[in-house]
């Protein structure tokens, strides 16, 4: 008698629970049909930032109901949208698609920075960047063949990945601030002014007939023949540090504070845009890669930098931002 009393106990609580789930997420939907949402972007129109946010805001609304629009905020390179989107009203309502700098500005203690990178609520990744370096063609492209010159010129438009692979390699790196996007370093490589530069893997396929790839800081499909910084044995620390730093890139947040069900419905409506054949359609056309990871793994990649004390930080700061700047052009 007893273990039916419990049995059925136990029936009903399970169904009481389906119930409420079922109601909250119902709920949810019913908040988002209408509404509009807001796709930040902490730079200029025309950007790979603002490419990516347009992607996800010419799908999402199929998937939540809601309207979607995209809104540019740049300013103190990317400082002025992370700010604004930390202040907005936790209603779920606005997204933005990190930089990996949404960490290291915090981190580094970055002028002007008013939000805390571990308070923001990560949504999920859906497209992938992998960065590579992109060597010069009169140029060794293997480690050993770059350790062997004199000097190493890469550009920049602020330092952040330079001196972290000059650490795991040992390279002779002088890194050249004060360039633009990856096509202008492209270009200045192709004047003879630089020798190699940073870009995502995409951009040196893309550009095979003007750079090879050296590397990739992961495995990449579409070129396989290409090393990874596990094939390569890059040095610790700074391996880790670069793939944690990497790992944020194109990572979709939302302001602190939003309710968890929101979140749960932001995150499947994200995994859901993958799985959209227009999606992945136009995807494929402007050369971006989708791959879904979801808010749990993402929380993993600060954990580094949250266990990182302030002379771990200090010096981390140093390779990224001094040590290997050279003049500006």
């Amino acid at each position: 008698m007893k273990k039916n009393v419990w049995f059925q106990w136990t029936l009903c609580a399970c169904i009481a629970l389906f119930v409420t789930e079922a109601t909250a997420a119902e709920d949810v939907k019913d908040f988002y049909r209408g509404k509009r949402m807001t796709m930040l972007v902490q730079y200029s129109p025309g950007g790979t930032f603002d490419l990516r946010a347009r992607w996800v805001a010419r799908h999402l609304p199929a998937l939540t109901g809601a309207k979607a629009i995209v809104r540019n905020l740049p300013g103190g390179g990317g400082v002025a949208g992370y700010n604004r989107l930390y202040r907005l009203p936790p209603d779920g309502l606005s997204l933005l698609t990190a930089h990996t700098k949404l960490v290291a500005f915090d981190l580094f203690g970055r002028k002007g920075v008013k939000y805390d990178y571990d308070k923001f609520e990560y949504l999920g990744r859906v497209i992938r960047t992998n960065t590579a370096l992109l060597v010069r063609k009169d140029l060794p492209s293997d480690i050993e063949g770059l350790r062997k010159m004199k000097r190493i010129r890469i550009g920049a438009s602020s330092p952040f990945n330079e001196g972290l692979i000059a650490e795991m390699f040992d390279l002779p790196i002088t890194i050249v601030p004060g360039y633009g996007g990856s096509a202008e370093r492209i270009a200045a490589i192709m004047r003879g002014e630089l020798d190699v530069t940073t870009a995502s893997i995409s951009t040196g396929l893309r550009l095979a007939d003007r750079v090879n790839i050296a590397f990739a800081f992961v495995k990449d499909h579409r070129a396989p023949d290409v090393p990874d910084l596990t094939e390569l044995k890059a040095k610790e620390p700074w391996r880790s540090y670069a793939l944690s730093f990497s790992d944020i890139f194109g990572t979709v947040v939302t302001s602190p504070g939003v309710p968890e069900a929101r979140q749960r419905f932001l995150s499947a409506s994200l995994k859901k845009i993958t799985g959209l054949k227009a999606a992945q359609e136009e995807a494929d056309k402007l050369k971006l890669v989708v791959e879904w990871t979801g808010p749990d793994e993402l929380r993993k990649t600060l954990k580094p930098f949250l266990s990182l004390d302030a002379e771990t930080t200090k010096k981390l700061k140093h390779v990224i931002e001094r040590k290997y700047v050279g003049k500006l052009k």
